[in-house]
């Protein structure tokens, strides 16, 4: 949206953002430009994808459950469980009983893995640096910790509730706030 829309928008009082502008949507868009970026020249050199990258990146430094490199990397436990076993295929990472509880593993980095993590961290430096160019890194990333807190509450939150309130609208919403084409059909008119 350019500029000048923007201001008329906030002249007119306009009450509907477009998606555009959503912070969501920004981020995401952001995110894809990154990963489109970064991709090709991860899959090329160390033959992993970003996701895959980014597994050994929470790996390192201590033994995890799948259940908690899941939790941190804010994907699904199924897929992170896939691609760990992929890693784990590639000699990336490795499985290993937990001392304190029977019950669980442990996924812990290999050699090879903890070489990629290492090879890659230049790279990753001077692609921040570019990314940061102008930009107050300590006040961007104190965001990023208070937004990725706040992901990981709404995540929580979404999976606590009933499975039949996952499909109803946010908490905190009447039903013509979630259905904008309805409240405008629902509005009293001054006809007399």
């Amino acid at each position: 949206m350019s500029s000048k829309a923007k201001t008329a928008d906030r002249e007119t009082g306009s009450s509907h953002a477009r998606l555009h502008d959503h912070i969501v949507a920004r981020t995401c868009r952001l995110a894809d430009a990154m990963i489109r970026m970064s991709s090709r020249h991860i899959k090329e050199r160390w033959g992993v994808r970003n996701t895959d990258l980014r597994l050994l990146n929470i790996l390192d430094g201590e033994p995890l459950s799948v259940n908690e490199v899941s939790r941190r990397a804010l994907l699904d436990q199924a897929w992170v469980s896939r691609s760990l076993r992929t890693l784990e295929a590639k000699g990336l990472v490795a499985r290993r009983d937990d001392s304190r509880d029977s019950r669980l593993t442990l996924m812990t980095l290999t050699r090879r893995g903890r070489e990629i993590l290492d090879e890659s961290r230049p790279y990753a430096a001077w692609s921040e640096k570019v990314l940061l160019d102008g930009v107050d890194e300590e006040r961007l990333k104190a965001l990023l910790d208070q937004l990725e807190a706040n992901t990981q509450r709404l995540l929580d939150t979404i999976e606590a509730l009933p499975r039949s309130f996952k499909a109803a609208r946010p908490p905190g919403l009447g039903a013509n706030e979630c259905r904008p084409e309805k409240a405008r059909r629902e509005r009293p008119t001054n006809k007399k």
